[in-house]
């Protein structure tokens, strides 16, 4: 039986039993904190986006909750890492809801998937937007991919990239891990997860995905491109260095966005899943404000509430 034969015969929660042992312990506390609040309301987010493309806009950043962000590029709107469901595998729960309803949406250009993990490559989610764009995935990914429907499906390896209607999206390294059943990262080896760097009309956003840090990697993206906005996770990290190998504090998260040598940075992968250890949902960004005006980027780091949109220029 092949790899998508099997994905559909096992139902979601099989899956996540398996991926669970794969998986790092911050994983296991989401799904322990989920199940016990599995009948509790999910609250409604703090905003909620009417105006997807906003007018007159050259760049704006809309975050929608955890690694989900809209970004407009004049004409353009990208979606990264799309994730509406109140559950990852019938299991892990949101905290809060999403802050866009994704049947406003009337187009979507490219849609963009970072790696394997249910969280960021989420079925359900994938299927809630318009499918006249093009779905961009790591390389490794398209075995895992269903027909969803979308106009086409690009499988990015590192610095390969394509280019549609003067769009061009590059795929860059980032340091994570792969698999997505926990069986599987065995044979995927460092396939199945990437950064992209988006390119449209002068304006250049870095999407970092989900990324511990790596001293020469983001360097070499600032090397390459000159980026305008930094899209970096700071949770689940924790501790007051950088971060581990797959995960970055916000200290970590505040260094890529200085490596990459980005004018701006939105941060985000974070307040959106119980991790199980935050008792403080507002932690990481408190800790990433106080880090960057320590170091003068207080008018750089853009911590936007879920629903709330940031037209940068």
């Amino acid at each position: 039986m092949d790899l998508k034969a099997l994905m559909l015969k096992l139902g979601p929660v099989v899956l996540m039993v398996f991926a669970l042992s794969g998986c790092s312990s911050y994983i296991q506390r989401i799904v322990v904190q989920s199940i016990g609040k599995m009948t509790d309301p999910i609250p409604p987010a703090p905003h909620m986006i009417t105006t997807p493309m906003l007018p007159g806009a050259q760049l704006a950043v809309s975050w929608v909750g955890h690694a989900t962000v809209l970004i407009q590029m004049h004409d353009k709107l990208i979606v990264t890492d799309p994730f509406f469901t109140n559950t990852i595998g019938l299991v892990a729960r949101r905290s809060v809801k999403p802050g866009l309803d994704p049947t406003i949406l009337t187009k979507v250009d490219f849609t963009i998937v970072s790696h394997l993990h249910f969280d960021h490559f989420n079925f359900g989610s994938l299927d809630m937007l318009p499918k006249g764009g093009e779905l961009v995935i790591p390389q490794g990914a398209l075995q895992y991919t269903p027909d969803l429907g979308f106009k086409d499906v690009d499988e990015l390896k590192p610095w390969e990239f394509i280019e549609r209607d003067g769009v061009r999206i590059t795929a860059v390294p980032v340091q994570h891990f792969t698999g997505r059943y926990g069986f599987d990262g065995a044979w995927l080896g460092t396939l199945g997860y990437t950064g992209y760097v988006v390119e449209y009309r002068g304006l250049v956003v870095f999407f970092a995905g989900d990324t511990g840090y790596n001293p020469e990697m983001f360097k070499e993206i600032g090397r390459r491109f000159k980026v305008d906005v930094a899209i970096v996770p700071i949770a689940p990290g924790g501790g007051s260095g950088i971060g581990g190998r797959v995960h970055v504090t916000p200290i970590g998260a505040l260094t890529i966005f200085k490596e990459v040598g980005a004018k701006y940075m939105l941060p985000m992968h974070h307040g959106t899943l119980f991790y199980g250890s935050d008792a403080n949902p507002t932690e990481a960004t408190d800790r990433l404000r106080d880090a960057a005006a320590k170091e003068g980027f207080t008018d750089k780091v853009i911590a936007l509430e879920m629903g709330e949109q940031k037209i940068i220029y």
